[in-house]
């Protein structure tokens, strides 16, 4: 909540507030390193290169989670708290194209609107631009406290900047 006067309103109806609680960024960043950017190679487009292509499910938000496998529902409850820490209306859902027709070319999702790529496991080649966020695989995410503290973290840092 943004307002003190919101906060009232909601109490005043019986409703929990959560309030992201705040610690030293210092300490924080110093426990647990930030997710890594695997080193992939930025494939040209102009050079006659492959680039990385998204099958995109409707939307309209700036945060594209993509993954390579289909959306199957295994990791709703995770896929829940990312959401609600971005933004569930901020979210669209994606999967990595396999053929050099389908989807949206990577150089080209700004142009639908999206701003932030949040990829689960390595993403191919031709996939790394600025903006894309790489995160272990989902089935990883929902097994690894480590795992999940390093991937709120680098979202906490991304809203936030």
């Amino acid at each position: 909540m943004r307002s003190a006067a919101s906060r009232e309103r909601l109490a005043a109806l019986g409703i929990d507030v959560w309030i992201r609680r705040e610690r030293d960024r210092a300490s924080a960043d110093a426990a647990a390193p930030v997710l890594e950017t695997p080193a992939v190679e930025v494939t040209d487009s102009g050079a006659g290169g492959a680039v990385a292509r998204v099958r995109m499910a409707s939307g309209d938000g700036d945060w594209l989670l993509v993954q390579g496998s289909p959306w199957d529902g295994r990791h709703d409850v995770l896929l829940g708290d990312i959401q609600a820490t971005i933004g569930s209306a901020r979210c669209r859902f994606g999967q990595w194209a396999h053929s050099d027709s389908a989807g949206v070319p990577v150089d080209e999702l700004d142009s639908r609107g999206v701003l932030h790529v949040l990829a689960f496991g390595d993403p191919p080649p031709g996939a790394m631009k600025q903006g894309v966020l790489v995160a272990p695989e989902l089935s990883v995410l929902s097994t690894s406290a480590e795992a999940r503290r390093r991937l709120w973290r680098k979202l906490a840092g991304e809203i936030a900047g």
